[in-house]
């Protein structure tokens, strides 16, 4: 088996159906779809019958930390799975049809073990692609401010089985409970592994009003201040390297005062 697609889902009814539909409408023929479904009314009847597809319905295992249900989810559907190559992908979310043809391009050619594509972020009322942060490569703005790579969400990562294998058993993902797992499994590939940013457009990213990040994305509240110290926390971890920077300083004081 060359991909497992995880599909992570909870309460997604609405939209879970579209992005399964994506899955199933794949240019590529040798792959699975894991749904691990953690929703209060479970789907499972509506897809037991389709092929490619194996479905899971388990219960939340954290409430304080919703994020870390999510990664659960994934490292349960990566028990279950059988493919070379992993790809997440949120339930809200959708694949474009030639995501998995142009993922085996870049596999069979190099040997990269962790990708991170650039997302279409889209509603209902728009779609346009995401803005890329130049910034973020400059080696001044590294040095003073941020040294981490920019994080598009968890349905544009894919790897190999063993690097999220090895990820869960020494990367301690669930020790850090505000963070979600594309922020730590990026930090894990860019403290271990050469990742890459390649392709626009394979992966559509949904916003709505029930986005969980959107918890933490007040520069103003608390919430946003306790995850950006963990981040940082969890770098330190991963790199054995305490970066002081502005950014360091900054969530110091911060969380000080708050």
């Amino acid at each position: 088996m060359d991909f497992s697609i995880i599909i992570n889902t909870h309460n997604q009814s609405k939209y879970l159906g579209e992005c399964i539909k994506t899955c199933l409408n794949q240019n590529y023929f040798n792959y699975e779809i894991i749904v691990v479904d953690t929703s209060n009314r479970p789907s499972k009847d509506k897809y037991k019958d389709i092929k490619k597809l194996k479905y899971f319905h388990i219960k939340e295992k954290f409430k304080k930390f919703p994020v870390l249900n999510q990664m659960f989810q994934i490292e349960f559907g990566l028990k279950k799975s059988k493919g070379r190559f992993i790809c997440l992908l949120d339930g809200d979310d959708k694949f474009s049809n030639l995501k998995l043809y142009k993922l085996s391009r870049i596999i069979n050619q190099t040997n990269i073990k962790i990708i991170q594509d650039i997302p279409i972020i889209f509603s209902k009322d728009f779609h346009k692609g995401s803005n890329i942060k130049k910034y973020k490569k400059n080696i001044f703005f590294q040095k003073l401010f941020i040294s981490w790579p920019q994080i598009f969400g968890t349905s544009t990562i894919s790897c190999s089985r063993e690097i999220l294998e090895e990820f869960f058993k020494k990367g301690k993902p669930f020790s850090w409970g505000f963070l979600a797992i594309d922020v730590k499994l990026m930090l894990y590939a860019y403290n271990n592994f050469s990742h890459i940013n390649k392709y626009k457009g394979i992966t559509l990213k949904r916003l709505h009003k029930k986005n969980l990040d959107k918890n933490f994305s007040n520069l103003i509240s608390r919430s946003f201040w306790l995850r950006r110290k963990m981040q940082i926390e969890y770098d330190y971890f991963l790199s054995g390297k305490v970066k002081f920077n502005l950014d360091f300083f900054l969530t110091k004081l911060i969380n000080m005062i708050l």
